[in-house]
């Protein structure tokens, strides 16, 4: 009986003349600006240095800025090459990364409002980051595997070790402080070479 090794496991199968997917930043760079910008303003009101007449209004900032992203990196496509993007492969790319955001976005929002629900409230923020970071993961992992290209994993890879990282700073200003320089690390500047990779 024949074995399969782990690195047969480990690599990814593609049809016959499947070519690898040219990989866009325009969302990554979005996002992370969005969610960046929120996560800043988070800390600056966790850390006293902001006063907001209540604490709903940080569910509005994070409203806004899923808004924003929606609306720039989805809607507009800022940034973004218009060649680049008329590629099927580069659009079922961008399908994948806008899905695991917009997902990973409403299941922070259903487990703020469950733990709403149970009385803890002023926890709720705690997780938005590391469910957020983890699903950046699943997303460069992705990349990975459609451009057949190996720096999506290291960035993978330090998303993966950074959530639970975060996780254990909940509770802190900390956490929304880190949450934004990870965002900078792994969203905004790997967008940005993506996007100078196409001009």
């Amino acid at each position: 009986m024949s074995t399969l090794s782990v690195q047969t496991l480990a690599e990814p199968k593609f049809t016959a003349g499947s070519e690898p997917v040219q990989l866009d930043g325009s969302l990554q760079v979005w996002a992370g600006l969005s969610y960046g910008s929120a996560s800043l303003f988070q800390y600056l009101v966790l850390s006293g240095r902001v006063l907001i007449a209540s604490p709903e209004i940080m569910g509005l900032v994070w409203m806004a800025a899923t808004a924003a992203f929606v609306l720039f990196g989805v809607v507009l496509k800022v940034g973004g090459d218009r060649t680049k993007l008329a590629d099927a492969g580069v659009r079922r790319f961008r399908a994948v990364w806008g899905s695991l955001i917009l997902g990973a976005a409403v299941v922070i929002a259903a487990l703020i409002i469950l733990l709403s629900k149970l009385g803890l409230a002023s926890s709720a923020n705690a997780v938005v980051a590391p469910v957020a970071l983890a699903t950046y993961g699943i997303g460069w992992r992705v990349a990975a595997v459609l451009s057949r290209k190996a720096w999506p994993n290291f960035l993978a890879l330090s998303c993966f070790v950074a959530s639970p990282c975060l996780a254990c700073l909940a509770g802190t200003p900390l956490q929304s402080l880190t949450y934004a320089v990870c965002l900078l690390a792994f969203a905004v500047l790997p967008g940005l070479y993506l996007l100078r990779q196409s001009t």
